[in-house]
């Protein structure tokens, strides 16, 4: 084995180990950068789902009352425009046109069903 073998050996076995100096604050802004970063991507992924199932319920749980309680042999031809003035109004709730407020009331007052809003914890 030559010179230049025995360096480019010692060169090879120099890079396979580095090591970095950091101090207490550098380590602990690094591991938080990462954890934050993280929580983010976690919490949007948690509301994303939950907005999904919200948007299904929405749409199955109405429609299959219909169908099971009250249009039982004519659902075939209803629920299709059932579904669509569902996701219309929905449309001119995101849009302001609708409000939630005297929605609640109207389910109150000819439902029987207060819909009351509370903190989670």
């Amino acid at each position: 084995m030559d010179r230049a073998e025995r360096r480019r050996l010692e060169k090879q076995k120099g890079k396979q180990v580095k090591t970095y100096n950091l101090t207490r604050s550098q380590l602990h802004n690094a591991v938080r950068q990462v954890t934050e970063e993280d929580l983010k991507r976690i919490k949007q992924e948690a509301m994303e789902d939950a907005i999904n199932t919200a948007m299904t319920l929405l749409l199955v749980l109405p429609m299959e009352v219909l169908m099971d309680h009250y249009w039982k042999k004519t659902y075939a031809n209803k629920i299709p425009e059932f579904t669509e003035l569902v996701l219309q109004y929905y449309e001119r709730w995101q849009n302001g046109e609708l409000d939630m407020d005297e929605m609640k009331k109207d389910l109150w007052e000819y439902g029987g069903v207060r819909l009351e809003e509370r903190e989670v914890e």
